[in-house]
């Protein structure tokens, strides 16, 4: 990049990103979380197929870590609430 002295002077910079699509899942999740960034921001035109399939690919990623993470809802349903849920509508 050159940058001139002058006040009225454009500087342009140009920066172009390579992503392994394959190798996602062993980017740390700073930097994963950066890729969502650029795929968003990607200048390319909405609908761009390229564009999408990585963005998709990067949220997915992003998805399946989190839920990876996340334990899941253990005792939410079970047959004992029906019966009670009964017992308190027949009583109400």
């Amino acid at each position: 990049m050159q940058a001139s002295t002058t006040p009225s002077a454009h500087v342009c910079t140009t920066i172009t990103f390579k992503v392994h699509h394959d190798r996602l899942q062993g980017y740390t999740d700073e930097h994963l979380a950066s890729l969502w960034h650029i795929a968003q921001a990607n200048p390319a035109p909405y609908g761009d197929r390229d564009a999408c399939d990585f963005a998709e690919q990067v949220g997915r990623e992003i998805i399946r870590r989190f839920v990876a993470q996340t334990g899941p809802e253990l005792w939410n349903h079970q047959g004992r609430h029906a019966t009670r849920v009964q017992a308190e509508a027949a009583t109400a």
